[in-house]
């Protein structure tokens, strides 16, 4: 009798399987979509050309803002040769070529333009370029001027037509 009860909770045993949860319709399984995503995103990191010295033109403005040189501390951009630009100040003279002594001068130049005022309180930069300037220069002396100048409202730039 004994090997009767045992034969029949060895059945028993073996019948009892764990219920498997059923999943919702509604529910979908985004994995093989997480999957590809990172497979493209893999795929356009390793076929992309991550190349700083590759620069645009500036495109040309559809509109803007009226902002007076009055009111502003002006930088003049002007092209040098092949991938040369100078700096120069509202009165003509020119920044240093060396990087390091021209970021300097800038910072001086444009602390001093700040402080003149003439009723108003000068706020912001213009940045003045020529149209054959590789963006690159641009966001340089933007760069510069906005690591030197938290407090400053806005730097605009203004493209001269050729």
């Amino acid at each position: 009798m004994s090997s009767v009860i045992e034969d029949d909770v060895l059945e028993e045993e073996d019948d009892f399987q764990m219920p498997r949860s059923k999943r919702d319709d509604d529910e979908m399984d985004i994995t093989p979509m997480i999957d590809i995503t990172f497979l493209l995103l893999i795929f356009f990191v390793v076929c992309s050309k991550m190349d700083p010295t590759q620069m645009g033109k500036i495109p040309e403005a559809q509109n803007g803002i009226a902002v007076s040189a009055k009111e502003s501390a002006v930088v003049f951009i002007e092209p040098a040769g092949k991938d040369k630009v100078v700096l120069k100040r509202i009165d003509g003279t020119e920044f240093s070529t060396d990087e390091e002594t021209q970021t300097t001068e800038l910072i001086e130049y444009i602390t001093e333009e700040l402080k003149t005022t003439r009723g108003e309180e000068k706020n912001h930069v213009m940045i003045m370029g020529d149209g054959e300037i590789a963006v690159g220069e641009v966001t340089r002396v933007q760069k510069i001027i906005g690591d030197a100048f938290e407090d400053i409202n806005s730097t605009y730039i203004a493209v001269k037509e050729l």
